[in-house]
């Protein structure tokens, strides 16, 4: 059988957990006395700089919190902008539109006019070329009548033949 000395397993051997233990301890020692401060002056550095970090991105979220107020402030004005220059030139067509119309009035009443004028004038020139023959024709018939007063049924037939040569001209 196997001889196994269990109770030397289990229980460890004083002097070398106690060389043991204390080759620990001047690690321990050497580690805290050169390497202690250098790892608090890290660590020191690492807070200041994660404290930093957190600083910047702070004011960055600030920042550009502020960048978006003005974005907004921006837009609403060339919102504002836009709107007032299409209400200025919606506002310029209708008087545009207006006083285009109002010349296209004034012109075809002018053309009315000068149209009613042009009618009344002609008008006029027939109604006095009309007087005028009429007198030419009554002055022909005069003549005629006087001419031959020789008998009665010769005026009746000058009267007729004035009067259908009258209403022949129509």
């Amino acid at each position: 059988m196997i001889d196994v000395d269990v109770y030397n397993q289990l229980v460890p051997n004083i002097v070398t957990m106690s060389v043991q233990l204390l080759s620990t301890l001047v690690l321990f020692l050497i580690a805290r006395h050169f390497l202690w401060d250098s790892v608090k002056a890290w660590l020191a550095q690492r807070s200041v700089k994660m404290q930093e970090d957190l600083t910047a991105g702070e004011e960055a979220r600030a920042a550009a919190e502020s960048d978006r107020v003005k974005a907004m402030e921006q837009l609403s004005e060339a919102s504002d902008k836009a709107e007032t220059i299409v209400s200025a030139a919606v506002k310029q067509a209708k008087d545009e539109k207006s006083a285009i119309l109002a010349q296209a009035h004034s012109e075809a009443d002018a053309a009315r006019r000068k149209a009613h004028e042009q009618i009344e004038a002609e008008r006029a020139s027939m109604y006095q070329d009309m007087q005028k023959e009429m007198v030419e024709v009554a002055l022909a018939a005069a003549g005629r009548l006087l001419e031959d007063r020789n008998a009665e049924d010769f005026d009746r037939q000058a009267i007729d033949a004035f009067v259908k040569e009258a209403t022949g001209h129509d």
